[in-house]
Order: C-alpha cells, then sequence, then structure tokens
C-alpha cells in the first residue's frame, strides 16, 4: 500500500532545492505536528520543541545513503531551517525554527514564543551554552561530526551498488519528470508535487502520474458526445489545471488520512471526479451529461 505525507506548497516555492531537501525537510515538519502535541519533546532549555529523527531512520524511509542525510542536515542548517543539539547519552534533538504548526498555531509550552535562533558559525551562544555535564553541541556545516572525528571509512563495495542505483534512479526520475512536463503538458508546478507526493521514486511516480492519465481517459469517454469537452481536458486550454498542484496534494492527503483498505482506489475515484467537474465547468453541462 502506497504510503504518503504532507508536502506544504511554501517549500516547492522556498530556497529548498532538489528533491532531497524538500522531502527530508517535510517528514521533519511532519514528525513536528506530532511533537507539538506531546510536552515530552518541548525543551525548557532553548523554549521550543523538537523532533528526534535519526539518519539512518531518514536514509531507510527515503532508501538513500545515510551520507546523503547527512550532507541535507548540513545545507538545512546553513539555510537556517535546522538547528542541531547532540545529546551525550541520546539521540541528537532537530529544532526547525521555521516551522509554523498548521493544525494548532498556539501549540507551544506554556504559550512561550518560539525564538530559536541559529549561532553564528564558529562563536558559542552564551544564552545556550551547555553544562559540562550534558556536553551538548549545536551543529554547523564547519562542525557537523562524522563518527566522532574519526577517519572517513573508505566506500564500500555495498555504498558503490548503492551510488550506483541513486545515480539510476535520479536518471529515470529526470527522464520521467522531464516527460510529464513536455510530452504530457503538466506544469514544472505539478510535477513537483507528483515527485514529492511519490517520494522521489521513479516507480511510485510512474504509478501516481498513471492514475492520472487513466482517470482522464476515463472521462475522456465518458463524455466524447460533450461539444468542447477535449478542450476541457486539455492541460494547456483549461485554466482550471493552474491549481493541479494543490488539488492533486489535496486528494492524495485526504486518501491517506482515510481508514479506507484500498487507498489507490479511493485516488482514482477522486480523479475521475476531478476531471468530470473539469469538464462540466469548462462546457457548462450538468454532471448526468457527461457521465451518462
Amino acid at each position: 500500500m502506497m504510503q504518503f505525507f504532507k508536502v506544504k506548497e511554501s517549500n516547492l516555492n522556498s530556497d529548498l532545492k532538489g528533491g532531497n531537501e524538500i522531502l527530508i525537510y517535510s517528514l521533519l515538519e511532519d514528525r513536528m505536528q506530532a511533537s507539538t502535541k506531546n510536552k515530552d519533546f518541548f525543551s525548557k532549555k532553548f523554549n521550543d520543541y523538537y523532533v528526534i529523527y535519526t539518519r539512518d531512520e531518514l536514509a531507510m524511509k527515503l532508501g538513500v545513503n545515510v551520507s546523503t542525510i547527512t550532507e541535507v542536515f548540513k545545507r538545512l542548517v546553513k539555510k537556517g531551517y535546522l538547528v542541531m543539539k547532540h545529546q551525550f547519552n541520546g539521540a541528537t534533538k532537530l529544532f526547525l525554527p521555521k516551522f509554523e504548526n498548521e493544525t494548532n498555531p498556539e501549540a507551544n509550552h506554556d504559550n512561550v514564543k518560539r525564538e530559536i535562533q541559529r549561532p553564528e558559525i564558529g562563536k558559542p551562544n552564551s544564552s545556550r551554552t551547555p553544562n559540562s555535564n550534558n556536553k551538548q553541541t549545536i551543529y554547523t556545516r564547519d562542525t557537523y561530526p562524522e563518527t566522532n572525528s574519526k577517519k572517513i571509512v573508505a566506500i564500500t563495495q555495498k555504498e558503490k551498488q548503492a551510488a550506483k542505483r541513486k545515480k539510476l534512479n535520479e536518471l529515470e526520475i529526470n527522464a520521467l519528470s522531464n516527460s510529464l512536463e513536455t510530452k504530457a503538458g503538466f506544469s514544472k508546478r505539478t510535477v513537483n508535487m507528483l515527485k514529492a507526493l511519490s517520494f522521489n521514486d521513479p516507480k511510485k511516480l510512474y504509478q501516481l502520474s498513471g492514475m492520472v492519465f487513466k482517470a482522464k481517459n476515463v472521462v475522456k469517454k465518458q463524455a466524447r458526445n460533450v461539444r468542447n469537452s477535449q478542450l476541457a481536458l486539455s492541460f494547456e486550454n483549461n485554466n482550471r489545471y493552474e491549481d493541479m498542484a494543490v488539488d492533486l496534494q489535496r486528494i492524495v492527503m485526504t486518501a491517506s488520512r482515510s481508514k479506507r483498505s484500498n487507498v489507490e482506489g479511493y485516488i482514482f475515484s477522486s480523479l475521475v471526479n476531478y476531471f468530470q467537474e473539469a469538464v462540466n465547468d469548462y462546457c457548462c453541462h450538468d454532471v448526468q451529461s457527461v457521465i451518462g
């Protein structure tokens, strides 16, 4: 069964670059939504909520190397999206300075305003300097440790194979994305949303985009006798599709939150309804004239 999580539209239009940065930060935000509902994940010392998300867990979820997660973490720290607090005897706490709680904006501890600040690189922050017992460290692009400062281990054959698979995966998803944009007529914004909803997995992207085309073809046959229906189904001619990225996100997220056993079936039915409404609005016909 396909699993989905929410990707904010603002992340697609931010300075987050590439699918990995958008996906990883979106996963952190998704977990932060849960953290803000649990006071156990509130740090009195830093007046903010945090998440626990190990690099190994993220790497396994996204099917990438741990080194990829490490590099993305460094970039997120540099851009101000992430502050990391290393625990001497526990998992690293991840703070998200730019996170905004959508479900409950006031979700905080005793209504304390969120004011996590990034310290300047190379300069300690006296207001957050940890004591010697905790031995906590704020990681930046220059201080991020690799296995406690040990020498980098030579790349094993397994890692080489994983790197090769990753490269092939990138080539495949880039080719499919280009085809969706240049041949199928999807906007770049819609393609980016499809990639995000598919976890940057070419197989899932092929499956999700395939459902879109299949639903569109179903309505095309239903509306074959409706005047201008072909124009209504054209991504280039119908202005309704300008917000297709948002509509797809709504459909997929609604399906993923439902308790239905057949999530794919729910998505497909919703896509059929979506294209039926597009034809109805464009041609000024009622539903019966389209699906009858």
